[in-house]
């Protein structure tokens, strides 16, 4: 058997870096990756450098998608990294949209959800049904969401505060 001895300075090393270990690990810093919030948490606080992630839920296979609308948020408060898909689950798929708070503020993140392939822009989504008569009855004007995605065509608005 073999025996290992430290030091007095080894161990109040390994006794100091603890605590900051644990806070690591515990707070996550960025280790884990971006925060995500979903379609239910629309007002967000973050900090200035932080990274983040509006994840929404999207049905590749029944035609579900997302797009930023306009007005775009503030790129002086926000950078937009751009967007992703994973749609491998078939109906349970997301859609996310990632963003970096640059400095302090407050932003606003316009999403549009067109459902069942609906639309296919947020300036479609936009320009309201046709005016022929086999117009889509669920879509445009288009409503603000107050619930979760349903089938038809919602803005879901992002209130973001940078500290």
């Amino acid at each position: 058997m073999r025996t290992i001895r430290t030091t007095t300075a080894s161990r109040r090393t390994a006794v100091a870096v603890l605590p900051l270990l644990a806070t690591v690990v515990l707070t996550g810093c960025g280790f884990f990756g971006p925060t995500e919030y979903g379609t239910r948490e629309r007002t967000l606080t973050v900090d200035a450098g932080d990274e983040f992630t509006l994840n929404v839920p999207a049905s590749s296979a029944m035609g579900d998608n997302w797009y930023i609308a306009d007005p775009k948020p503030a790129e002086d408060i926000l950078d937009y990294g751009g967007k992703r898909e994973d749609n491998d689950a078939g109906d349970d798929g997301e859609e996310y949209f990632d963003f970096t708070a640059v400095k302090s503020g407050k932003a606003t993140v316009k999403l549009v959800h067109c459902p069942g392939g609906r639309c296919h822009s947020a300036a479609e989504a936009a320009a309201g049904p046709s005016s022929d008569s086999t117009a889509d009855p669920l879509r445009g004007p288009i409503p603000t969401a107050t619930g979760a995605p349903n089938e038809r065509v919602e803005y879901f608005l992002y209130e973001i505060t940078v500290r």
